[in-house]
């Protein structure tokens, strides 16, 4: 898959929203037809790097000091996408499921080594140090 083919979906969404007063100020998601929770999120983001089923760890945020860093999944609200609103709203369809959008961004960024920096699991880290304790 190109660049121009995975950017497709979302270069369709944002031609949709311009001139149309219904888009103005809202929030869409381009993502393909699922519903995604964060606990799909990464399994997603799993499969599309080529990495086994992930090992999904749920915490308590309120029990960590990060700093100024930030963990997965980034708030501790209950999140969910779908994409009804943007195919009623904007009158667009999705073309590629978010598995081959991550697929394609995954391999553009980390695949060819042009990403801007190494990925940080200090977050992470911590979080699993304490479960591992907790055992």
């Amino acid at each position: 898959m190109s660049k121009s083919l995975a950017c497709a979906d979302l270069a369709t969404a944002f031609l949709a929203v311009l001139g149309n007063e219904k888009a103005s100020r809202e929030i869409f998601n381009i993502s393909g037809e699922k519903y995604v929770t964060f606990d799909g999120l990464a399994r997603a983001c799993a499969k599309a790097g080529g990495f086994p089923e992930p090992e999904i760890v749920h915490y308590n945020p309120k029990e960590f000091d990060f700093g100024k860093k930030k963990a997965f999944p980034f708030r501790d609200q209950h999140f969910f996408a779908s994409v009804e609103k943007a195919k009623h709203v904007l009158g667009w369809k999705p073309e590629f499921d978010l598995v081959d959008g991550l697929t394609d961004s995954y391999n553009l960024d980390f695949g060819r080594g042009t990403f801007r920096k190494e990925a940080d699991f200090t977050t992470d880290d911590m979080i699993l140090s304490k479960k591992l304790v907790l055992q």
